[in-house]
């Protein structure tokens, strides 16, 4: 545990960071998971139901045809064919600059959090709001927690973690569109009704533990040098070209 607290990193392929950063991020999926489970317990509460639709009635109040459109096309951005397609195209594009290291655990996470997500909405079996929200689109599953919400945080954050690393100069833009995505794509589940509030939540909730998981799982594989190919090689040899470059 200690030796990993020292690995997660933003840039480099071993450059270790300070242990607060791992330990930040472990603090934040105790206490994600703590909200979920808090989630889970409370949305049985009569007043539960008012509590989300003080939040979710402004944002339904928004709808408009060019916004019925946007928010579609975010949802869709964040469905489980979408998702699919985008693992696909990293596990299977020519030179790709991800290794074989960085596709097993991404495809390890895709699985895993999918899986994960269809157990909880079946153990939870909360429906998806009713007539009374007016729905824009048909769900037939369970609705908490969001599948959207979740899968989103985990493909598209593990996928900008992946790319900080290869692109350490594009960092904090990659950050920032990546979070802007996920945010989106969870607003969109709230203003179709797809979606209670407190399911969108208890997606970013249940999805943040996974995230950090599989980041810790691939920085297990960095330390121990396993899933190394010649691919990650040659990155890692045109980052110290870069570096050297731009200390010139």
């Amino acid at each position: 545990m200690c030796a990993l607290a020292g690995a997660i990193s933003s840039s480099g392929e071993t450059k270790p960071v300070s242990r607060f950063v791992f330990y930040l991020g472990f603090s934040l999926s105790i206490l994600s998971l703590l909200c979920f489970g808090d989630i889970g317990e409370d949305m049985t509460d009569d007043g539960w139901a008012d509590l989300e639709r003080t939040f979710s009635d402004p944002i339904r109040a928004l709808r408009s045809p060019v916004l019925n459109r946007v928010m579609r096309s975010l949802t869709w951005l964040g469905s489980f064919w979408c998702l699919a397609a985008l693992v696909l195209v990293v596990l299977l594009w020519p030179g790709s600059r991800f290794g074989v290291r960085d596709k097993s655990v991404f495809l390890g996470l895709g699985i895993s959090e999918g899986l994960l997500n269809g157990g909880l909405k079946a153990w939870f079996g909360r429906p998806r709001p009713g007539e009374d929200y007016a729905p824009m689109v048909e769900e037939k599953y369970f609705s908490f927690p969001s599948g959207h919400s979740m899968g989103s945080l985990c493909v598209y954050g593990f996928l900008a973690y992946l790319l900080c690393r290869r692109y350490p100069r594009w960092r904090w833009p990659v950050r920032m569109a990546t979070m802007l995505l996920i945010a989106t794509v969870g607003l969109s589940r709230i203003y179709l009704a797809a979606h209670y509030p407190g399911d969108v939540v208890g997606g970013f909730a249940a999805g943040i533990p996974c995230l950090f998981l599989a980041m810790v799982v691939h920085q297990g594989l960095i330390l121990t040098g396993k899933g190394q190919s010649d691919v990650e090689a040659d990155v890692s040899a045109g980052e110290g070209s870069d570096e050297h470059e731009g200390n010139g």
